[in-house]
């Protein structure tokens, strides 16, 4: 009881995290009403008093333990109802601005990034009346103007807004959630001349931290680098990460790089390193230990702010602040209750943050590292410093892939299995980057030292570059297509924790209890292959300005979609290819859209359906017998034409996403009629009756 007590918050935050998390998913279920929240928080706020006064007389700290979760679990679910959209009256909603234009005060809230065709922000708008305010995503169209949009300035816009609503696609990503989780609800055009600029606004510190970046960015161009290896120093020193190529992230993740392009835990441990080393000599004077250490903590958050103080990044200055602060107060402190007070500050100061992959990426690979790598760093011993160092960078590369390899399979269905390989020359790397990049800015007074590093610094990032695509083009470097849910992700981390258990502190029950749970994994992966082994059904998946149809039989599919689609492998990995993967699907088969196969029956084993051209039926409809098809799929149809013509078939009328917004066409033979657009893709199982 003793060692427990010594971790406070971790006996805490488990459920404030539940009562964070819990209620992030009830709100989209439940609309909470402000008057009811204030009631219910006065009325439990009360009864905690009293208890702790109860408790306090009787002097039993069981009690008060027994009333301290359920507060930490009411804390954190009033805690984000307290930042959801719903509470707040005042917030834009439906009824107050969708249908109809609207004139708007917008104030850039983020830094501006520039997409194919717009210029995308996210704002807080506030209208003319101030009755409503709140943020939202607008899209610019592209011009001088648009490019030249900065943080914290303000606008006057002409938009109308319409809710955020993802294309229904099954397995998906959830992109509505993904922005509700970053309180934003709508999203808008804006015309280049339906906006003006009304002034700089106040950019705040956030601002001017955003302006210093740019200026440093300039500072890199003109050392001399440019194209892959500009971006990624941006990317990998600044966090500036638009202009990376996406090519070229995608030889990251399949090397299991990614981590290195966005600035997080590593870059910030090795800024803390530099710093904790540059400070050391404080500590000669009076009181220098605490001057140091606000140096440090300032220096780390400053470098956050220049980064964009990005989640990962601000998440990271929290966690070494924690750790710098203990050392400064002399206290050995626990690393598992520095990280569970880290956290807790974080989720306190913005409760959404749990819900996103990074944070919960970083504290699975710290926790691993801090818990897995000194056991497997004693296994063995070196006489070279080298391969003791290798050795080093191995174990931290394992325990932190052990710590977070189930995150990774659930979110991004893909294990890179040349990690160790790439780590080990990755992490030396950006070592090296960030140390050469900080130089290089020192140095930018004196043009010849500046070029010298520019040089240095090009050189290195290239050789990077290339390594990185030599081992992402290795046969077998990543295995993709990996389905897990929620379920499974947390049965393979008790199977971990269990296993932790038996290696660290002996104790049998852990590893009957990973036997037992990796025979339950096993079972439901053969129910599940079973499943997958017997489906058989047809998906038209809601693409904007595409058709697309997904026939599946077995763990074999049939997809009928344009060659433009087909080849866009970022469009099929966000709209097709997790769905396909959740259904086990190993061989593709791919029939090309085009004029010689609309208007014709298609026969499917025996049964048939038809994709329906109607501007060009007419001339072809005899050639139906509507009778013999199970289905029928109307791809386009004249802007002109708002009524259907009567299809007599044995099944239901699907009509593919056609752009529609104003006008539906009339269904006078009350025929069952499926629009895409409105409701996202359907499934018609089984293929064939």
């Amino acid at each position: 009881m003793k060692v427990w007590n010594s971790f406070p918050m971790l006996r805490l935050i488990p459920p404030f995290l539940v009562g964070v998390i819990s209620t992030s998913f009830l709100s989209e279920l439940i609309e909470f009403n402000s008057s009811i929240l204030v009631t219910f928080s006065v009325a439990f706020g009360s009864l905690i008093l009293a208890s702790i006064f109860w408790t306090y007389r009787l002097r039993r700290s069981f009690y008060f333990g027994l009333i301290l979760w359920p507060s930490f679990y009411i804390l954190g679910s009033l805690l984000t109802v307290s930042v959801s959209d719903n509470v707040f009256p005042e917030y834009l909603n439906q009824e107050q601005i969708e249908g109809s234009s609207g004139t708007y005060l917008a104030v850039i809230d983020d830094e501006p990034q520039q997409k194919k065709g717009s210029v995308k922000v996210v704002a807080r708008v506030i209208d003319l009346d101030c009755t409503v305010n709140g943020r939202v995503l607008l899209y610019f169209d592209i011009d001088s103007l648009s490019q030249s949009l900065k943080y914290g300035e303000q606008l006057l816009i002409h938009s109308k807004f319409s809710k955020v609503e993802g294309m229904g696609n099954p397995n998906e990503f959830n992109y509505t959630r993904y922005l509700r989780f970053h309180n934003i609800i709508y999203r808008g055009q804006v015309r280049g001349n339906d906006w003006r600029r009304l002034s700089a606004g106040d950019p705040g510190i956030t601002g001017w931290f955003l302006s210093i970046r740019s200026d440093l960015i300039e500072i890199l161009k003109e050392s001399g680098l440019e194209g892959n290896e500009l971006s990624v120093a941006s990317a990998l020193i600044l966090g500036y990460r638009t202009d990376l190529d996406k090519e070229l992230m995608n030889a990251y993740a399949g090397a299991g790089a990614t981590h290195v392009l966005a600035v997080s835990g590593l870059h910030v441990g090795i800024v803390y390193v530099i710093l904790n080393f540059l400070l050391k000599s404080l500590n000669r004077f009076k009181h220098g230990e605490v001057f140091r250490t606000i140096i440090l903590v300032s220096l780390l958050f400053s470098y956050a702010a220049l980064t964009g103080l990005s989640a990962s990044v601000f998440r990271a200055a929290t966690m070494f602040s924690f750790v710098a602060i203990g050392s400064a107060l002399n206290r050995n402190t626990n690393i598992f209750n520095t990280l569970a007070a880290s956290a807790f500050c974080l989720i306190l100061y913005e409760p959404m943050i749990i819900m996103q992959v990074g944070f919960q990426l970083s504290y699975a690979a710290v926790i691993g590292i801090v818990l897995i790598q000194p056991r497997l760093f004693n296994l063995y011993s070196f006489n070279n410093r080298f391969a003791d160092w290798a050795w080093s960078i191995t174990c931290v590369s394992v325990a932190a892939q052990i710590a977070t390899f189930p995150l990774g399979l659930l979110y991004f269905h893909q294990f890179p299995n040349l990690f160790l390989v790439s780590n080990l020359l990755v992490i030396p790397a950006a070592a090296g980057i960030l140390y050469l990049g900080f130089s290089l800015f020192v140095a930018s007074l004196w043009k010849p030292a500046l070029l010298f590093f520019g040089f240095l610094l090009d050189g290195l990032i290239s050789s990077l570059n290339k390594v990185v695509i030599w081992i992402e083009q290795i046969p077998y470097s990543v295995l993709s297509g990996i389905d897990i849910s929620i379920a499974e992700s947390l049965i393979i981390y008790l199977i971990i924790i269990g296993m932790l258990l038996f290696i660290i502190q002996q104790k049998r029950y852990g590893l009957y209890s990973s036997i037992i749970l990796g025979c339950a994994f096993l079972t439901m992966q053969i129910i599940e292959f079973e499943t997958q082994r017997k489906q058989r059904f047809t998906t038209i998946y809601n693409i904007r300005g595409e058709t697309a149809i997904a026939l599946v039989e077995g763990t074999s599919v049939t997809f009928i979609a344009s060659e433009k689609l087909w080849m866009n492998e970022q469009s099929m990995l966000f709209h097709v290819r997790h769905h396909w993967w959740n259904k086990g699907i190993d061989r593709e088969t791919f029939i090309p859209l085009n004029d010689s196969i609309f208007n014709k029956e298609i026969d499917r084993g025996g049964s048939s359906f038809a994709l329906i051209h109607l501007p060009n039926l007419r001339p072809r409809i005899s050639n139906f017998n509507f009778k013999q098809l199970n289905f029928v799929v109307i791809t386009k149809m004249n802007s002109q034409l708002y009524q259907l013509p009567s299809f007599n078939v044995n099944g239901v009328v699907y009509v593919s996403n056609s752009g529609w917004q104003t006008h539906r066409p009339t269904n006078p033979h009350n025929q069952l009629i499926y629009f895409l657009d409105e409701r996202g893709a359907v499934k018609l199982s089984p293929i064939l009756d």
